[in-house]
């Protein structure tokens, strides 16, 4: 059976990632739903707000996976010391690809909003 402990501390770090997953969802669903096929910029808004979405769910998969390890550990320290290095890199990887996504839908939204101004001005001439 899964230990109480575990059980509270894998639910709170469920609970420190739903907010960056429910906004990433909500995000991804209106870029797919509500934004034109041909909008500029749509495609690496979509790129960039999945790319974040995944990282997300990675990162909570991660910081579950760290705390089951440090439950579940028969041999002490040293080799929990190890895994804790590993996952220590994997998270800043997560967050690199989380940066990348980020900048890929601020790529998309200033593209969309280049593409409005092109279209609000007047012809020169």
């Amino acid at each position: 059976m899964i230990q109480d402990g575990f059980l509270i501390q894998a639910l709170t770090m469920m609970g420190y990632h739903l907010p960056t997953l429910l906004a990433t969802v909500f995000g991804l669903a209106m870029l797919w739903a509500r934004a034109p096929a041909a909008a500029p910029g749509r495609a690496l808004a979509i790129g960039g707000t999945a790319m974040m979405l995944g990282s997300s769910v990675l990162g909570m998969l991660i910081s579950i996976g760290q705390t089951w390890l440090i439950h579940n550990t028969d041999d002490g320290f040293v080799s929990i010391s190890s895994m804790v290095t590993i996952i220590g890199m994997l998270s800043m990887l997560l967050t690199v690809v989380n940066a990348v996504g980020l900048g890929l839908l601020a790529w998309g939204a200033s593209k969309a909003m280049a593409a409005t101004l092109w279209k609000s001005e007047p012809a020169a001439g």
